[in-house]
């Protein structure tokens, strides 16, 4: 988010100043760190593709893949359902990091980092959610139509809003790992353009899932969609009492 490059640093100028020496920019600890948060976001990634891809055997053990079934249909709505949590925890999380709130008690790396670990945990989780439907004897999505926004016939503007979010969330997974290169201004736009995806899978998801009607999950989205916009404002207004 806006000011995450900051609560990074001044997490780490807490840790030095305990230390009694001072790593140098290419320390073995500053090394460390970066390998840390390198390995963790594989492993989110991983982790979420892992989980998700579990379920089809599961689904194949318990239901069998039959011409009279939906089961790719249903994995995809629930791993859908999954990534969108995901992603919102992922955009909330953000948020609080960047108020008065969690800047006092959100500020050691590992807290930020969990933050990049629950992105990739949702990207996995969304790529499983299209990937899947290539296997669903009804739809029957081609690849293209999976990856590339507005070339499948089904639902294209809908499809696409989730499509284009997916590639934003990717893009600011992407940053963290450029950030040295690209600069603070440049990863906080990517970071403003991840939070509009955010919008876009939700629109995705309340108007194109089959099960946005059921009041569970209406409530969800509706406590969520609350959650995001209370800690948006409070954000603004609370910079603005600065």
């Amino acid at each position: 988010m806006a000011t995450q490059a900051e609560l990074i640093a001044r997490a780490k100028q807490r840790q030095q100043e305990k230390a009694t020496t001072t790593p140098s920019a290419g320390s073995p600890v500053d090394l460390l760190d970066t390998q840390a948060t390198m390995w963790g976001s594989i492993l989110g990634s991983l982790l979420g593709m892992g989980v998700a891809a579990s379920g089809i055997a599961v689904a194949v053990g318990m239901i069998g893949v039959t011409e009279n079934n939906h089961s790719f249909w249903y994995l995809s709505r629930s791993s859908g359902i999954v990534a969108y949590l995901l992603l919102w925890v992922s955009v909330a999380w953000g948020l609080l990091l960047t108020t008065r709130l969690g800047k006092h008690l959100f500020t050691t790396p590992q807290i930020v980092d969990a933050h990049q670990f629950l992105s990739n945990l949702g990207l996995g989780f969304a790529f499983f959610h299209g990937l899947i439907l290539m296997g669903d004897q009804y739809l029957s999505f081609p690849l293209s139509a999976v990856l590339i926004p507005f070339v499948g016939d089904y639902a294209p503007m809908l499809v696409a809003a989730g499509q284009i979010g997916l590639w934003l969330l990717l893009l600011m997974i992407v940053s963290f790992y450029l950030r040295r290169w690209i600069g603070a201004k440049s990863w906080r736009l990517i970071h403003y353009l991840s939070f509009a995806g955010y919008w876009l899978v939700l629109i995705h998801a309340l108007l194109l899932g089959s099960d946005s009607g059921y009041p569970l999950i209406a409530v969800m989205y509706t406590l969520t969609v609350a959650a995001v916009i209370f800690l948006s404002f409070y954000r603004i207004f609370a910079r603005r009492g600065d």
